[in-house]
């Protein structure tokens, strides 16, 4: 892999202390023009040609039967989709959200909501995945999803429910071929606390806890909603457990935040990136046995 000369690296576009004085009262912040257009579209343009992407495509069956995919990668790597997830402006975000210094990429992820998908993502939390990998503190972790073209409630943009970070770690019950929260509890949760439409324009990005609830509906337009997720840990917080694959613990190097318009990447998807399954059965034997 590369090897850059980053300690002079500064990112274009820090966070403000308002912004992370809101994120942690409310579990989310959405930081707006964090990437521009010029960069979304070289972003854009790898998630609608590279075949990489869709060897790396993980599905997703919801409670209806409905499919939804994810292109998941591990680790860091010389691609473009890797550059943009280890920017000075990234880090430096990452850092001053969980408030540590040195931190790791955990995993990423690119969920694509093709035009009239019906498929629904439950209402989860990813930190208790983490903590059943030994990480040990939710706030020493932080979630984000770039918007990489424009997210509105009708194309199926991220909800997150505002506060609910504060319920903790919410018990899990299967659902399709993976899992949710207990929808008892996030019953009860929504009679005090409300859904926020995370709508974004392409750049824009949604920093949110670990233990926020989050999830999405259908796309009910004509245009395909892309969305970029990142997942970041204080490499104090690391897990007890070694040769995790979702856990590297490598720390980030900042590359500077003209890496993607200079090209200082090789390939828009590295198709040797690790992956793995996260839901818990095969999607098409799920099918078969629930048909």
């Amino acid at each position: 892999m590369k090897q850059e000369a980053v300690s002079e690296n500064r990112s274009i576009r820090p966070v403000t202390q308002d912004e992370v004085n809101f994120y942690h009262e409310n579990g989310y912040v959405i930081v707006r023009g964090m990437f521009d257009v010029e960069e979304m579209r070289l972003v854009q343009a790898v998630c609608q040609s590279d075949p990489n992407l869709d060897a790396s495509l993980k599905k997703v069956v919801d409670a209806n039967g409905n499919i939804w995919g994810a292109s998941v990668w591990t680790g860091l790597n010389d691609s473009l989709v890797s550059a943009v997830t280890r920017t000075a402006r990234m880090v430096e975000a990452v850092e001053s959200l969980v408030g540590e210094r040195n931190c790791y990429h955990m995993y990423s992820k690119i969920v694509q909501k093709y035009p009239h998908d019906e498929s629904i993502v439950h209402w989860h939390q990813a930190f208790p995945s983490w903590y059943d990998d030994g990480v040990p503190f939710p706030d020493k972790a932080t979630d984000c999803s770039i918007a990489v073209t424009e997210n509105t409630k009708e194309n199926g943009c991220l909800q997150v429910i505002e506060k609910s970070h504060l319920l903790g770690r919410i018990d899990r019950v299967e659902v399709g071929n993976t899992v949710q929260c207990d929808p008892q509890h996030i019953e009860r949760a929504l009679h005090d606390l409300k859904i926020i439409d995370c709508e974004m324009d392409a750049g824009d990005i949604v920093f949110f806890h670990p233990n926020m609830v989050h999830g999405s509906i259908e796309n009910t337009t004509d245009k395909t909603r892309i969305l970029m997720h990142g997942h970041y840990n204080a490499m104090s917080n690391r897990p007890f457990a070694e040769g995790l694959e979702a856990h590297t613990c490598l720390p980030l190097e900042k590359l500077p935040d003209s890496a993607i318009k200079d090209g200082i990447y090789t390939m828009g998807f590295d198709p040797n990136a690790k992956d793995w399954n996260w839901y818990n059965r095969d999607p098409e034997e799920y099918l078969e046995a629930t048909a």
